[in-house]
């Protein structure tokens, strides 16, 4: 789903519960723009690194400036069978697998 039509939902939702003044507007709009960010997904290896586990994750190596599945083991993240550390500076876990909803079948 793209950021627009979250934010959308969201402002519509705040909207909803909170009713409408200029100050919520505001305030709406401080707090979706920090919640959009938040769930953006990448965790900086600053903040945080993912267990040490053979499951890749996703990571953004800022030498290929890509994102790649990686694996982070021994202290470092791996890409595939190459023994190569990679540069990743952010990561976030696998989305999880898509499944159809019900409604999409009608």
């Amino acid at each position: 789903m793209e950021m627009s039509r979250i934010k959308n939902r969201i402002t519509e939702s705040l909207t909803e519960a909170c009713g409408y003044s200029p100050l919520t507007k505001v305030v709406s709009e401080e707090e979706i723009n920090r919640i959009l960010k938040q769930e953006s997904g990448w965790i900086p290896v600053s903040e945080r690194l993912p267990e040490e586990s053979l499951n890749s994750v996703i990571g953004w190596d800022t030498y290929r400036n890509r994102c790649c599945f990686v694996q982070y083991l021994g202290g470092r993240f791996v890409l595939g069978d190459d023994i190569d550390s990679v540069n990743v500076t952010a990561w976030m876990p696998q989305p999880e697998p898509y499944q159809e909803s019900e409604e999409s079948h009608d």
